[in-house]
């Protein structure tokens, strides 16, 4: 497993930001089938404790993880190309629709395409799902947690329930599994932060949090500092990602601030689905219509930088703990329960699909295709998109 070039990184994050439809695990999906199994770049396990990470952090979960990945990758240089990739496709489709939608009030028609690409997502969720729990859950209480894991999240759901799981998976690791993993081999110690390196991480997380609590809140503030300041905010205290943020976006910008109608909100959560890319993308759209392309630029890094920073300052600490039996036991258990919250993604996401014949078809042969072969998940993306253009 070679080191991973920044042009490698950037390019590769680049194509999959271009075609990662279908919110945060079809993303992981294509992450996991490009870099894991194609590539060769990244160890499932990394990628697992990743999702652990940023499942229970704030912000949009989907880009927090891939920060966390180039990180892993290369450090903060990796970090900062594998963000600034998956970013920049859904960044200029979203200015470009929300031109568009400003200058002649409308979306463009592209549901033959999402009826596609929908079951195809789908599919290959089953099979990043399936590949994960063959190598990783090993003995019956991991299945059992893989199955609880699963189950909460189909029939209950929402963040407090994924946190719980996190949480939860953990405490049971430990208890779990922690003997075995001591039985396996011997755990090797490894140098703990030093204080200096504790401050310098402190004070970072100290002057996001001023930007939340201060920044743009003084009276007469320029408008600029108002956004990266609101969207700021938004980025480190909303959990849960995807539909859960809907109301409190609308709350802010429809009730409180008035930036946007309930009207234009809706649409700008529509062009926010119909483009690659997650559903926080709607900042893009919201700062568009408040200050144009420099307001978009704006939203957009205000929305996304904050958490990703967070990731990488918290990524740090998890190298260092998960050299300690206590943790290695614990994400045993985690890994199971995310690995059931995967599962559980797969059937929320083939609910959505219109039903027919030519569906059930593309689903098929992707899941096949994907199942059986090494292929990058693009070719699988786009052939679906395309499939369901020409069928439909």
């Amino acid at each position: 497993m070679g080191q991973a070039s920044l042009l490698y990184i950037f390019l590769t994050f680049l194509k999959l930001g271009a075609t990662a439809f279908g919110g945060y695990m079809s993303l992981v999906a294509m992450v996991q089938k490009q870099l894991v199994e194609v590539d060769k770049k990244l160890k499932e396990e990394d990628l697992l404790d990743g999702i652990s990470l940023t499942s229970v952090l704030p912000g949009p979960v989907a880009v927090n993880t891939i920060a966390y990945v180039g990180y892993h990758l290369r450090g903060i240089p990796g970090a900062v190309v594998a963000f600034a990739g998956i970013i920049i496709p859904s960044l200029l489709l979203v200015i470009f629709l929300s031109w568009l939608y400003f200058s002649y009030g409308n979306i463009p028609a592209v549901k033959n395409i999402f009826n596609g690409i929908t079951p195809a997502i789908t599919a290959l969720i089953v099979t990043v799902a399936i590949g994960m729990a063959r190598k990783t859950i090993k003995v019956p209480m991991q299945w059992l947690i893989c199955l609880l894991a699963a189950l909460l999240l189909i029939f209950i759901g929402g963040f407090t329930v994924t946190f719980l799981l996190i949480v939860g998976s953990g405490v049971a690791g430990v208890f779990l599994f922690r003997q075995s993993v001591a039985n396996d081999a011997a755990i090797t110690g490894e140098s703990p932060f030093s204080k200096r390196q504790l401050v310098i991480s402190g004070g970072i997380l100290l002057v996001l949090l001023c930007i939340l609590l201060w920044g743009g809140q003084a009276p007469g503030a320029p408008l600029g500092i108002q956004i990266v300041s609101t969207f700021s905010g938004i980025s480190l205290t909303l959990f849960g990602g995807g539909y859960v943020v809907i109301p409190a976006l609308h709350e802010l910008f429809v009730e409180n601030l008035k930036w946007l109608t309930s009207a234009e909100f809706a649409d700008g959560i529509a062009i926010g689905q119909i483009t690659p890319g997650p559903i926080f993308i709607t900042a893009t759209f919201i700062g568009y219509k408040v200050a144009g392309i420099v307001g978009a630029l704006l939203a957009t890094f205000a929305m996304f930088t904050p958490p990703a920073i967070l990731t990488v300052l918290l990524s740090r600490f998890v190298k260092v703990l998960n050299r300690s039996a206590g943790v290695k036991a614990a994400m045993k258990g985690i890994r199971a329960a995310v690995i059931g919250m995967i599962f559980a993604s797969a059937i929320t996401i083939g609910q959505t699909i219109s039903l027919s014949v030519i569906a059930a078809v593309i689903f098929l042969v992707t899941f096949f295709i994907s199942y059986k072969y090494t292929i990058s998940p693009i070719y699988l993306i786009v052939g679906a998109g395309l499939a369901g253009f020409i069928l439909f």
